[in-house]
């Protein structure tokens, strides 16, 4: 069964994603800001983590940096899903090492789509 690690400083979100992840049968871990996120990922097996660009403690941008600068989570796919929407932001993402960025407002399925291509694709 393959463990997703979702960080978003939203409760709600964390709690929409994670019922449609369990419903298609993944295992579901969830951090409130980008440090939480390190340690789960660092203490936890993942196989791919949905961020947040903007959270406490430490937002979503560094947060992938210091996963894809690390060689036991360098190869997790990475999925921004976030409420900004500016070029320059994408980008930074994608130069991060992201699979993909999906702004809110999300379609749930447009997310399980990303998030089975980017497993399927060992796309990280």
């Amino acid at each position: 069964m393959q463990k997703i690690l979702i960080a978003d400083d939203e409760e709600d979100i964390r709690l929409i994603i994670r019922l449609a992840l369990e419903d298609k049968g993944y295992t579901v871990l969830a951090a409130s800001n980008g440090l939480e996120a390190l340690e789960k990922a660092g203490s936890e097996k993942v196989d791919l983590i949905i961020l947040d660009a903007a959270m406490p403690k430490m937002d979503g941008y560094e947060a992938c940096r210091r996963l894809k600068n690390n060689p036991s989570t360098k190869d997790i796919p990475v999925i921004f899903l976030t409420a900004i929407d500016v070029l320059k932001d994408k980008k930074k993402s994608y130069r991060l090492g992201a699979a993909a960025f999906i702004t809110k407002p999300f379609e749930i399925n447009l997310l399980i789509e990303e998030i089975e291509g980017a497993l399927r694709n060992g796309k990280s």
